[in-house]
């Protein structure tokens, strides 16, 4: 029995090889042998694999059929793992060129570090990471087995071109949502910027703001002297909070962008480290944030978390 196929990849082989020798070492225990033979061609800086298996073994349970058509199987699977780790850098840079023609090469980066992030951790849950790339792995190599059966040689390129359009999809789509988070991060910061100039060139009303939120988003304003400070600013945003769906975390912002105070105390700190509107207020106030380390106004809810 004599089995060869052949397969052109623009792309680094050795680790190919190897995996697929390792993949396939049960066959020399039935008197199989793999050889391989790797030329490289100089007019397109291509490598040319050669795939020749050669044996025979009859045991009255495996045929020549059944050793081919499992060593089709592994091919298929070792040539999809090749295609996800060797070219998708490739395909992602040749997506972002296509997409991105008037970002600088910082912003590019950027945006492939972000679209491989999409690829790679779709969830936050890594179980479904890996089921998720295992089903891409898995469609792909459906389709290079179904190619594998018809066809003696395999031009690795041409195939993701024309017979992986969903994947090709899939890599323009994270290519999509990475440029998308790049732009809102921009407008954000620049958005902050603004604020932050804004607060820098008022005269505080307030010299310090005392700040206490529940996680439910209700906030408590007093200032350095223990005076409730929100009830003279409030009024103000009640219609729009009522007729213009305005929340409260906007409201609490616009408030302390209005007093522009030197010193914000932010209590209960740890149960509201994560809210956006926390991390807004951190990065416009920035150096006239302080954390209060436990007070009189912080041990109610302490002591109520550690009831709970």
């Amino acid at each position: 029995m004599k089995y060869e196929f052949q397969i052109v990849t623009a792309l680094e082989n050795d680790k190919f090889i190897h995996h697929l020798e390792n993949r396939l070492k049960w066959i020399t225990q039935k008197d199989y042998v793999l050889y391989t033979d790797t030329r490289v061609s100089k007019e397109n800086d291509t490598s040319i694999i050669l795939l020749c298996l050669k044996g025979k073994h009859e045991d009255g349970v495996f045929r020549d059929e059944d050793i081919i058509c499992v060593f089709k199987h592994q091919m298929s699977e070792v040539l999809a793992e090749h295609i996800v780790n060797n070219w998708e850098e490739r395909l992602i840079n040749r997506a972002i060129q296509r997409s991105c023609t008037i970002f600088s090469d910082e912003d590019r980066k950027i945006v492939y570090t972000k679209a491989s992030e999409f690829l790679r951790k779709c969830h936050y849950n890594e179980s479904i990471n890996m089921l998720m790339n295992f089903g891409r792995k898995n469609r792909m190599a459906y389709k290079l087995l179904e190619y594998i059966d018809n066809n003696d040689r395999l031009v690795v390129e041409g195939f993701i071109n024309f017979c992986l359009p969903d994947y090709l999809s899939e890599i323009k789509f994270a290519v999509e949502l990475a440029v998308e988070e790049l732009k809102n991060e921009k407008e954000y910061n620049e958005f902050v910027k603004l604020l932050r100039y804004f607060v820098d060139s008022q005269v505080p009303r307030v010299f310090e703001v005392n700040l206490r939120m529940d996680k439910d988003g209700v906030f408590y304003l007093w200032d350095g002297q223990g005076e409730k400070i929100e009830e003279k600013y409030i009024d103000y945003y009640l219609d729009d909070m009522l007729f213009n769906e305005v929340n409260l975390d906007d409201v609490l912002i616009s408030i302390l962008i209005t007093i522009a105070p030197r010193r914000i105390v932010i209590h209960n700190f740890e149960n509201i480290a994560t809210s956006e509107s926390v991390k807004m207020i951190k990065n416009v106030f920035q150096d006239k944030i302080v954390v209060c380390k436990g007070c009189e106004r912080c041990w109610p809810y302490k002591e109520s978390k550690l009831r709970q």
